[in-house]
């Protein structure tokens, strides 16, 4: 058994009934008096990351109204931690409140953080429908992005935004791009099927389509679209021949 930390006593303290703490800003406070003002100053993203990371397994363990208190605390120590923005946005965009997601990822982007231009981008493709607001997010995030994955998913949602504008060859250049990153994702491969059969390229496109239902999953949002989408287009070739 891993021995249990002052932070994680507080925490699990502040979650037994009757014990919870009444706002966030209060628990921060408790939070103060246990690590004493001058650790206080030099631990914030110390404490914001324990919080972060207890949000997470909070989501694991399927509890989001402990996840969300989890990253409102995190918050509450450090309210620049841009990790706990950006996790705050995710979880209002699993529970469909996206305006709450935009205003999140919106405030973690300001900061910084490349994944949010990302995701915010993909709130502005889906539901804005402003491509050209997303075309202008993504290349923002590209310019801070270093991680692989978060350049992948830049590049996967910028090939989409041109696929919406019709700009046909630059979102295959993109999705092209990104799949040198990630040949195992669903969502450039979904994509790039639209794009050829945008080009009347349906043959071309077939391929695609295998490898989208292939690698999608249909608890993730937009891949249960695209298996959809994926299966139809199968069906019908099958159907023509």
């Amino acid at each position: 058994m891993l021995k249990t930390t002052p932070l994680a006593n507080l925490f699990n303290i502040m979650k037994q009934p009757g014990k919870k703490h009444q706002n966030s800003k209060w628990a921060a406070f408790l939070l103060m008096l246990t690590v004493g003002i001058g650790g206080w100053q030099l631990g914030l993203p110390e404490l914001a990351s324990f919080f972060n990371n207890k949000g997470f397994e909070n989501y694991k363990a399927n509890r989001l109204a402990d996840t969300q208190q989890a990253y409102e605390l995190a918050l509450s120590v450090d309210p620049k931690s841009r990790t706990a923005l950006y996790n705050l946005g995710w979880l209002c965009e699993e529970v469909q409140d996206f305006e709450c997601a935009k205003a999140k990822y919106l405030q973690a982007a300001k900061l910084g953080l490349p994944a949010a231009y990302s995701n915010l981008a993909r709130l502005y493709i889906v539901e804005k429908k402003n491509y050209a607001a997303a075309v202008h997010l993504l290349w923002q995030g590209l310019k801070f992005a270093e991680d692989d994955r978060v350049k992948y998913s830049l590049l996967k949602n910028l090939g989409w935004a041109r696929l919406k504008q019709a700009r046909y060859s630059e979102a295959l250049q993109h999705l092209d791009a990104a799949i040198k990153l990630d040949s195992e994702t669903a969502g450039t491969y979904c994509l790039k099927a639209q794009v050829l059969e945008g080009m009347k390229k349906t043959k071309e496109a077939l391929p695609q389509w295998k490898s989208c239902l292939k690698y999608a999953d249909s608890q993730e949002f937009d891949e249960d679209i695209w298996i959809g989408m994926a299966r139809q287009r199968l069906k019908e070739e099958k159907t023509n021949k």
